[in-house]
């Protein structure tokens, strides 16, 4: 049998002796070797800038494969020339040997992955990244629902539609809950695996995965308690897949899959963070390369398995409106209707909270460019002391008056010419707020603008629209309550 390396060029001599090591065992070899040696956790990292290895070509096909899956082939280094000094001198602070070395180390690595399968996780993140005992077992069913109706033959067109459409309900949950493992028992226990000999440690599996063991954990207590008893009256009886018994499950569907507010609201980001490692981190191109093409994967992308969640969500009006098109009973009706109906309630309240959380993103980074608001120009640096606590515009506080859920939002915002006196124009930049009007003036040097009018209150703004449509679109008058709409300081915006 041969060994994964060269002869005498790094830790590992063997199968063996490579299982033994990657499992957690006392042996080691001679720490002489520079090319195979360990990196601890937290030890030197690639450069950012660099990004591709020079010095290998990942996952190309060769002779070499294991499983259907190539490891990388590695070019040995050149040695550096002589110049006055010995053959290598320098060698081991080469950027590109540290980068080779590590590039060398995860081939090896994850190689002995596809030999001899996924080490067991450590009981602190096992608790987390580990669901179910046992296996996946119970999540298993039928090749048709043909096969638990005997007297299928005798059924109706109609009836053999509803059929199906349950039976699709019930084969896309499973399908759905096996491709999120792929998630948890492939990608995040190799990254984890790999971290734990000081590889790819630079990478946030919390971050790319998120709340992935929440879902999974959510889906099959949904299948032990809601489509399961289901299936399993159908095998007991014989008869057709009643969809009176889902009610209970999808009445209580907010309840059970409250998780994926959180996956929702996080998606967008977690998928940027995985583009980005993919674009600067060639290690972890080539560990993602090698997890896309295992036999447990079935050739799932990254990406497609994290936007799978927020797709299998949205799913589920569709799948039970096809069961409500098949079944004319009035009770089944009725019951189909509320499920869809709370189904549907959850997807909108999900939808707000993504809403909101984007609409504190735009007000969040409204508020990093508009700069503080100076009342007066203050006579001394006692005065401006005194009034730095008051010359604060916190845009992210609590609006005033309304309840919490309320929260302010950036509405509208864009260049306008303001009229002042008679004769002067200004140019300005508005932001319209849910509560307020900022007047600001624009910093050419550096992005942010400078309030320059006191606020605006939406309160106290009385707006008209102008007759001749190529000038502006509104014309406000300021003033104060009592004399609305009399007097008081006018703009009139061009």
């Amino acid at each position: 049998m041969k060994a994964f390396g060269p002869p005498n060029e790094g830790p590992l001599q063997g199968l063996v002796a490579s299982r033994i090591e990657t499992y957690g065992g006392r042996h080691r070899a001679s720490a002489q070797s520079t090319a195979g040696s360990l990196y601890p956790r937290g030890g030197l990292l690639l450069d950012p800038s660099r990004r591709r290895l020079q010095q290998y070509v990942p996952f190309v096909r060769g002779s070499g494969q294991s499983r259907g899956l190539s490891p990388m082939r590695l070019r040995d280094p050149e040695p550096e020339k002589r110049h006055g000094g010995h053959v290598g001198a320098g060698l081991p602070h080469s950027p590109k040997l540290k980068e080779v070395t590590k590039a060398h180390e995860l081939e090896v690595r994850l190689h002995t992955f596809s030999m001899f399968g996924m080490p067991r996780l450590p009981p602190e993140d096992r608790r987390h990244w580990e669901i179910g005992e046992g296996g996946d077992s119970g999540l298993a069913i039928e090749k048709s629902w043909r096969e638990l109706v005997p007297g299928h033959k005798e059924m109706s067109r109609e009836l053999c539609h509803q059929q199906e459409a349950l039976w699709e309900l019930l084969t896309t949950e499973l399908i759905y809950v096996r491709k999120l493992k792929i998630m948890t028992d492939l990608l995040a226990a190799g990254l984890l695996n790999l971290q734990r000999v000081g590889l790819l440690t630079e990478v946030s599996a919390e971050t790319l995965f998120g709340n992935v063991p929440s879902l999974i954990r959510t889906h099959r207590s949904f299948w032990e308690e809601v489509l399961g008893p289901t299936l399993e009256e159908t095998r007991a009886s014989g008869q057709p897949l009643d969809p009176m018994g889902l009610e209970s499950g999808f009445l209580t569907f907010g309840q059970r899959f409250h998780p994926y507010v959180q996956y929702c609201l996080r998606v967008k980001q977690t998928m940027a963070y995985a583009r980005e490692q993919q674009e600067t981190n060639p290690l972890f191109h080539a560990f993602v390369q090698w997890c896309e093409k295992h036999k447990r994967s079935g050739r799932q992308m990254l990406c497609d398995l994290l936007i799978k969640p927020h797709q299998r969500i949205t799913k589920y009006p569709l799948l039970l409106h096809a069961v409500l098109k098949r079944s004319p009973e009035a009770r089944a009706q009725e019951a189909l209707n509320a499920m869809i109906e709370a189904v549907e309630s959850f997807l909108r309240h999900i939808n707000g909270q993504v809403r909101q959380g984007e609409e504190q993103e735009s007000l969040a980074a409204a508020a990093q460019r508009i700069g503080p608001y100076e009342v007066l120009e203050p006579p001394s640096d006692e005065v401006e002391k005194n009034l730095r606590p008051f010359s604060t515009l916190d845009l992210t506080s609590p609006m005033l008056g309304v309840a919490s859920e309320h929260t302010r939002q950036l509405l509208l915002e864009g260049p306008v010419r303001v009229k002042e006196g008679r004769e002067g124009k200004l140019d300005v930049h508005l932001f319209l707020f849910s509560d307020v009007l900022l007047v600001t003036k624009p910093q050419r040097k550096v992005d942010k603008a400078k309030v320059i009018r006191p606020p605006l209150m939406l309160e106290k703004l009385v707006c008209q629209p102008l007759r001749d449509p190529r000038t502006s679109f509104l014309r406000g008058a300021f003033s104060s309550p009592s004399s609305r709409g009399e007097g008081g300081a006018g703009m009139e915006i061009k």
